[in-house]
């Protein structure tokens, strides 16, 4: 008898917890399945996706802009390129994506405002230098949830540009110069817009038989005008300054509007002055019959 009404109790208690039972599943919310597939072609056709992309950190908004849930996607999700979006009542959300957020953090993704929650380098929030960001990729979409299943397509855009500069005719001896780029934006938003003061990157080299060789991602800024590449001795003077704009005009075969972009700069201190220029090696990459 005792076990009896042991059973009878437990059935009670999990009916009572439940709060759905067969006969009324009025209380019982059913979320419905999105899913997402994630998508980055670069300048292409071609999907390389998982080329260029290693992982990737989901947000989810609601109509005010204020943060729903995060998910950062697993190795599987990302090797299938298939996401499951968190259970979700029915309603509009924005689903905002970095991909390659490594090193680089985020503020306060509380404030209800895309367009004042963004990505920088840690030392960006520390006051402290900053050498470069991670070669960051963004998507955003609308997702309508209702009671309905459906797949939908992420399409990823790039966040950075990759820069590459090479010091020819450096010394060997005493303290070598630094490769400075100066005047950068220093975060990208989550409208996937650059901005924040203008600030100087100090880049970290190696030194190879009188070359130094920098490279670094970028944010993607779109006032190349207010960018300098500077070579700078150890009390700050400079030896090159170079203006950003200025170089890109000179050289037309780097197209900066695409996703996939790589800027090389070569500065050659020569007997008489210095010479700017592109790398041999990118020009060969660019236009083989070169």
């Amino acid at each position: 008898m005792k076990i009896m009404k042991y059973v009878l109790f437990i059935m009670l208690t999990v009916e009572m917890l439940g709060g759905c039972i067969e006969e009324d599943l009025s209380d019982c919310e059913v979320f419905s399945r999105n899913v997402l597939t994630l998508s980055y072609k670069g300048d292409g056709t071609t999907e390389i996706f998982n080329e260029k992309i290693e992982n990737v950190v989901m947000y989810v908004f609601d109509q005010n802009e204020q943060l729903v849930t995060t998910k950062e996607l697993t190795k599987e999700e990302i090797a299938r390129r298939l996401v499951i979006v968190p259970e979700l009542s029915p309603a509009i959300y924005r689903v905002i994506c970095f991909g390659n957020l490594m090193k680089c953090q985020v503020n306060d993704l509380a404030c209800g405002d895309c367009d004042k929650m963004y990505c920088a380098a840690p030392e960006y929030f520390k006051k402290e230098t900053i050498s470069g960001n991670d070669s960051l990729y963004y998507a955003s979409l609308e997702l309508i949830v209702t009671e309905e299943d459906q797949n939908q397509t992420l399409v990823f855009t790039s966040s950075h540009y990759k820069v590459s500069v090479e010091v020819v005719g450096v010394p060997g001896g005493g303290i070598r110069p630094t490769i400075e780029l100066c005047g950068l934006s220093p975060y990208t938003n989550f409208e996937n817009r650059a901005g924040g003061e203008p600030t100087t990157y100090v880049l970290k080299s190696e030194y190879d038989e009188g070359q130094l060789n920098a490279y670094t991602n970028i944010m993607r800024h779109t006032n190349h005008e207010a960018v300098d590449v500077c070579v700078r001795d150890v009390n700050g003077n400079d030896l090159a300054k170079i203006n950003l704009a200025e170089f890109l005009t000179a050289n037309p075969v780097i197209d900066v509007v695409k996703n996939e972009v790589l800027i090389p700069i070569r500065i050659e201190f020569k007997s008489v002055g210095i010479e700017v220029s592109v790398p041999e090696w990118y020009i060969e990459q660019v236009k083989p019959e070169f």
